[in-house]
């Protein structure tokens, strides 16, 4: 269907062939006017299952394998192959040909990059203790790997003493703020996987809207 509304042109197959054929021109551009896609209203979440493949999805919401180019549109999928979550199977074979792996075990031993999270807790006297939780990549500049120690951060933990009169340290305390600092390896397998797993919530749009998805494609094209 998506291709059928695309305007037609002449193109001749052979240099000595002087009856040029209409074929549809695939490289025609054209860009959507509506509101719609701008419509929190007209839009609603879906998580992807596996096997899920635009077609798949069209036919599940909209009963028609053909709208699968209003899906690409609804997420602006440019490559619906590895912008969908791939299988667990189809992930393997991904990562053991991006990393140059020979066995799936090695994605599980090697890291991907070091994550530090710092935690920080203040604890006020007759009040709440309230805590907040940060992550951080560390890039390489920040690790040395022959000591396998980070170089330019402060101690793994630390605390801070508030006083009622600061400038009086024998005044009454009013809270106390520690801060923590852990740094974990990602392993690779598990970076891929969550980055698999992102692209599982794609937006769709409501099944009402579509003939006016439709409607407009066709007078862009062919208006």
């Amino acid at each position: 269907m998506f291709f059928k509304t695309f305007p037609k042109t002449l193109y001749t197959f052979n240099l000595k062939d002087e009856s040029p054929k209409a074929v549809t021109n695939i490289f025609s551009r054209f860009r959507m006017k509506t509101d719609v896609i701008n419509n929190a209203y007209a839009m609603y979440k879906y998580q992807l299952q596996d096997g899920d493949t635009p077609e798949i999805v069209a036919f599940k919401e909209y009963a028609d394998p053909t709208y699968y180019w209003i899906i690409c549109y609804a997420n602006d999928l440019l490559d619906p192959h590895f912008d969908f979550p791939l299988s667990r199977d189809a992930l393997e074979k991904k990562i053991l040909s991006d990393y140059g792996y020979t066995s799936i075990s090695q994605a599980y031993s090697a890291n991907h990059h070091l994550e530090m999270v710092v935690t920080s807790t203040l604890s006020q006297v007759n009040g709440p203790t309230t805590t907040n939780v940060e992550k951080f990549i560390i890039t390489d500049d920040q690790y040395d790997n022959t000591s396998n120690t980070l170089t330019t951060f402060a101690p793994s933990s630390s605390s801070v003493t508030f006083y009622a009169n600061n400038a009086d340290p024998t005044s009454a305390v009013i809270a106390t703020l520690s801060v923590t600092r852990v740094e974990n390896g990602v392993k690779v397998y598990d970076y891929e996987d969550q980055l698999n797993e992102s692209k599982r919530e794609i937006k769709l749009i409501k099944s009402e809207y579509v003939p006016l998805i439709v409607d407009e494609l066709q007078s862009v094209l062919n208006g």
